[in-house]
């Protein structure tokens, strides 16, 4: 079973969410945990609440937090003994398979980026999402991965295929899909759209093997389910997810508001019923768990910095899977 270092600090400082669910973690799972952060903050935490220290060790960093609105290189230059930088150097030093946290994420990936090495054939790290989609087929996992979302603002042709293949590979790891769908987002569907680069993508993503490349996406096709991963340039793909964010938010707000008004409103939402319950879940922190980076040798998992403690158990979850089961996606 992989260790994993878990930045207990996050940005915010507060240990309790990791703590909490880390502790709850360790008694379902035998996963082997480090909490990093100011060791006496995590025991008092811990002493709060029921766990298996079997499963459970602590580094000190003492420290202050990385804040979420921190320049990297700023973070980067102060950070030796952050909460982060430790727990990125336990995986470079081999004493943990990767790591989680819920912080800066910018500077998580300059921090890997400068300690650990890409992966064989890998030309550039890739910060990628999760995000709701409709999905018809039972069993199917109502989350696709979207890459680049920040890391790599411009992209070659050459690398947006990388993106495609290591998306495909995690795809196939995480959500089970023996042959992940892949799409490439773009301006329209033809195969001529968008400029060379993304038309040099496309024909390198259609004779890829290993995964089915359901072409060109528009836009309004993300959440219609079509594709399992979405391969985009870093600019394109962070300005994506935060529409699918601040859309998510207009929804809820709406949903919330609809319920309060008159009796034709809520008559309404109880004839959605059940519909509008199975929506709820994909507009919680609980429903992402986490997103990974890929490209590195180890794949540490990023949270929102808000997560509370099931989402941060769920993260460690998922950073033990990935660590188990990723391959090497360019062999």
């Amino acid at each position: 079973m992989p260790v994993v270092a878990v930045d207990a600090m996050g940005c915010r400082g507060d240990v309790g969410p990791a703590v909490e669910g880390v502790a709850e973690l360790s008694l379902e799972s035998d996963i082997q945990v480090v909490l990093v952060g100011a060791a006496d903050r995590i025991q008092r935490a811990l002493e709060e609440t029921s766990y298996n220290p079997e499963n459970i060790d602590i580094l000190d960093a003492p420290e202050a937090p990385l804040d979420v609105s921190e320049a990297p290189d700023r973070a980067l230059a102060r950070s030796s003994r952050s909460s982060l930088a430790v727990a990125v150097k336990l995986v470079t030093d081999g004493a943990a398979d990767t790591l989680v946290s819920a912080g800066n994420t910018r500077a998580l990936w300059r921090m890997c980026l400068r300690s650990w090495p890409l992966r064989r054939g890998v030309g550039h790290a890739a910060v990628a999402a999760v995000f709701p989609r409709h999905v018809d087929e039972r069993g199917r996992d109502p989350l696709a991965l979207i890459l680049d979302v920040g890391a790599t603002v411009r992209c070659t042709a050459d690398t947006l295929f990388q993106f495609g293949v290591m998306g495909s590979a995690y795809a196939r790891c995480v959500s089970r899909v023996e042959r992940p769908r892949v799409g490439l987002l773009n301006m329209a569907t033809r195969r001529d759209a968008g400029g060379a680069v993304l038309v040099e993508a496309h024909r390198r993503l259609e004779n890829a093997a290993g995964f089915e490349f359901v072409g060109n996406l528009e836009g309004h096709e993300l959440v219609a389910g079509n594709a399992d991963v979405v391969v985009c340039e870093g600019l394109l793909g962070n300005i994506v997810l935060k529409m699918l964010h601040g859309l998510t938010a207009i929804a809820v707000d709406l949903t919330g508001a609809a319920a309060q008004r008159g009796w034709r409103w809520r008559a309404g939402m109880a004839m959605l019923g059940s519909g509008v319950e199975r929506r709820v879940p994909m507009v919680e922190y609980e429903s992402y768990a986490g997103a990974p980076i890929l490209g590195f040798e180890s794949v540490p998992i990023y949270c929102d910095p808000a997560s509370p403690a099931s989402a941060l158990g769920n993260a460690v979850k998922l950073a033990a899977k990935v660590g188990r089961d990723f391959g090497d996606p360019l062999s």
